[in-house]
């Protein structure tokens, strides 16, 4: 199936209406949110991604992101700001940290995977939850409506009271669905967001671009693993990835392999939401591969779109970069390319 586009009053012009391997190209919406004093990094292991202003994708890198897959106006990569991405994808341990702190406010089945993931259950005896034994270091699967929580919680410093899990860097009370059975969750974070999850376009930069590639000249690889060859399925220690092996692992189980900023586990794992809103229903953007998922999947121009309720994919943090004693104000060009500026 391929995407069928249609005229949308929003930002976007034009957005996809129904779910596809077909990608197409949106434009990051927000800057990059301003920084006050020290931002903790709780223990995540960040990645600054530089070279603001870099080029899209262009029709040899990406070509499911023009015509006849996507309208002739659509461009995708472009990142005109630094920012900050997690090494890996948010483990089980990690979750299993918010799952607790947010439980005497969830109202939800006890061992639902969109709140929980797959490897977390409540356990009578302690009056908590826990993680099944041996998944501690897995990649953690939930919902997009948990992660936005997630990120929430993240921006006001783990408090543990409601208020801390509702707004931040996204406000809880738009999440619904309409009428009309579109959901209504905010586009994108609010603007001084310290963690969010990362845009299209942040995650596309993030996992592809490569300002050394072509002697300098910098481009796309096709794949996450800073190649244009299909990374290898298998274990680690024979394989790159365990994309659609069945088999999940520690996350980083693959250190040899990554993207061109050094981040782990683009291919495998499990795919992963981004904020970027796919559809005119409020479904969102879904990048990369698991271990259930085709490696398909895994090139540039190659995608799913969930709506935020599903608990398949997981999450990559996306945040500020700290300053600490200062304020970052940066501004981004929506509809200009600028020329490419090196790290």
């Amino acid at each position: 199936m391929r995407f069928r586009f249609e005229r949308n009053s929003g930002f976007f012009g034009r957005v996809a209406v129904a779910a596809s391997v077909a990608a197409i190209g949106v434009l990051a919406l927000s800057a990059s949110p301003a920084a006050a004093g020290p931002t903790p990094d709780y223990g995540i292991d960040f990645v600054v991604i530089g070279d603001p202003g870099n080029r899209h994708v262009n029709f040899d890198e990406g070509r499911r992101f023009y015509p006849p897959f996507a309208p002739e106006d659509f461009r995708v990569g472009t990142v005109n700001y630094k920012y900050r991405m997690s090494r890996t994808e948010v483990t089980v341990g990690q979750w299993l940290e918010f799952v607790n702190a947010y439980r005497p406010y969830y109202d939800g089945p006890t061992n639902w995977s969109e709140f929980t993931s797959n490897w977390i259950v409540y356990d009578a005896g302690l009056g908590r939850y826990r993680a099944i034994a041996g998944a501690e270091n897995f990649a953690a699967n939930m919902g997009w409506r948990y992660a936005a929580r997630f990120c929430n919680w993240l921006h006001n410093g783990k408090v543990g009271e409601q208020w801390a899990f509702e707004n931040g860097a996204y406000d809880a009370s738009t999440f619904g669905r309409d009428d009309n059975g579109n959901y209504t969750e905010q586009r994108e974070r609010n603007a001084g967001a310290k963690f969010w999850i990362p845009s299209f376009d942040e995650w596309i930069k993030a996992m592809h671009w490569d300002p050394n590639k072509d002697d300098g000249e910098g481009g796309y690889w096709r794949y996450p693993t800073s190649s244009d060859d299909m990374p290898i399925a298998g274990p680690p220690g024979s394989g790159d990835t365990n994309t659609q092996t069945g088999m999940m692992y520690d996350v980083g189980s693959y250190p040899h392999v990554t993207s061109p900023w050094g981040l782990l586990d683009g291919s495998g794992g499990v795919s992963e939401w981004n904020e970027t809103v796919a559809t005119e229903s409020g479904w969102r953007f879904v990048k990369g591969t698991g271990a259930n998922l085709g490696q398909p999947f895994d090139l540039i121009d190659r995608f799913n779109g969930l709506g935020p309720t599903s608990s398949f994919p997981g999450l990559r943090l996306a945040g500020i970069i700290p300053s600490p004693g200062s304020t970052i104000g940066v501004v981004v060009g929506m509809l200009t390319i600028h020329r490419r500026r090196r790290r």
